[in-house]
This record gives C-alpha cells, structure tokens and sequence, in this order.
C-alpha cells in the first residue's frame, strides 16, 4: 500500500483533500440540527441560555443582566470575533430554538424587552456622561 501512495502521490493528496472537503461540508450540515438538539435538551432540563459571539455592543451588560435577573436566562459568550461557519450555524440555530420556548413559556417577546431596556439604559449613561464632559 506505501508503495502504491509512493507511486501515485497526486492521487492521494487529492483523495485526502476531498475527504477533507467532504468531512467539514458535513460538519457545517450537523452543525445547526447539533445546535438545535442542544437546545431542546437544555429545555428540557429547565437550563435557560443564549449564545452568543463576536463584538459585544456597549449595552450588552445590561442585556445580559436584564435576562438574568428578570427570566433567570443567562448569557454565554462561546467566541470572539473569529468564528467558524459552523460555529455560526450551531448559535444561530440554538439561539433560535430556546427564544421560541421562552418566547411560549412567558408569552411574550423577552428578549426584545430587555434589548429595549439595555438600549435605554446605554444612551442615558452616554447622556449623563456627555452632559459631565461639558460641564
């Protein structure tokens, strides 16, 4: 067999590229139906969360403490700023899963709520500190 790939080299790196090709499509394929059946189990055992990734915006804080305090949901950021197509596809697709049931369990739109309130709260500090500034 080393014989073989010896010979025929360009055959085997194109065989192991397309296997490698083959084996992260299908690992973005899984990765929002993994992301979804994540969620449902988090659900089911009564473990509210949202994911999240990339820049935090300047209210994220109070977001974050809005959703914890009020609905007893909490807030993990699993990346940065670099973050894979998978990794995209599993937040999304969790996050969407667990604002429906939360949205069905309170009946009303928690998550907008709370963004609303975090903005408010942002541009009445950024108010107050500019109001300082000029002073």
């Amino acid at each position: 067999m080393w014989r073989y790939i010896g010979t025929h080299k360009w055959i085997t790196a194109v065989c192991i590229l397309g296997a490698f090709l083959v084996c992260s499509w299908l690992s973005s394929l899984t990765a929002a139906l993994r992301g979804r059946v994540a969620a449902q189990v988090d659900i089911r055992r009564g473990q509210y969360q949202l994911l999240g990734y990339g820049l935090p915006s300047p209210s994220r804080p109070e977001y974050v403490r809005c959703l914890r305090e009020r609905y007893n949901i909490r807030f993990r950021a699993v990346a940065g700023c670099i973050v894979s197509e998978s990794l995209v596809s599993y937040v999304d697709a969790y996050d969407s899963e667990m604002v429906e049931a939360v949205n069905h369990k309170v009946e009303h739109d928690v998550f907008k709520e709370c963004h609303e309130e975090a903005q408010r709260i942002w541009m009445e500090q950024v108010k107050t500190k500019q109001a300082q500034v000029r002073k």
